[in-house]
């Protein structure tokens, strides 16, 4: 039995009770767990960049881990929020200024971002929702279409 298709693990991450104990929770012990595993580990066991910014207004490092899908030399980021309605703070940040550092499975460096939009998007979503199924029940249930960021490595190797 595939529990994302019989719907136990949709409806079970829809409930608004649980999304708000994941959200206040797993972020912090994901940033934890990446930073002493060195990109290896999370919670969820998916794969979750660790990223580090610069903030928007503030002009701050700021940190924060989220589900990403590899591909290649890229990740691809989901502007999802648990399927609120607005965007993630990181989102703005990432767009105000597209460089960051990442971690991620050994590999520690620098990116650039990129907005995925138009028919680029619209091929890639496909992908997206078959590697982490929730961003489609997320959608469904949310009035914004969810942002994806490109980051693509701008060194070569920097493995931590």
């Amino acid at each position: 039995m595939n529990p994302f298709k019989s719907g136990l693990i949709k409806n079970t991450l829809s409930s608004d009770g649980l999304t708000s104990i994941l959200m206040k929770t797993v972020p912090k012990l994901d940033r934890s767990l990446m930073k002493i595993s060195k990109g290896w580990l999370n919670c969820g066991f998916q794969a979750v960049a660790l990223i580090e910014t610069t903030g928007a207004k503030t002009g701050l490092k700021r940190e924060f881990v989220t589900l990403c899908m590899p591909d290649d030399e890229q990740l691809y980021l989901v502007g999802s929020n648990w399927g609120r309605n607005t965007p993630p703070g990181w989102y703005f940040n990432l767009t105000a200024k597209p460089q960051a550092i990442v971690t991620f499975r050994g590999f520690k460096g620098p990116v650039s971002v990129t907005e995925v939009i138009g028919e680029q998007r619209q091929q890639l979503w496909p992908r997206l929702v078959e590697y982490n199924p929730q961003y489609q029940n997320y959608q469904q249930s949310c009035k914004r279409v969810f942002p994806v960021l490109q980051l693509t490595r701008t060194a070569t190797d920097t493995s931590v």
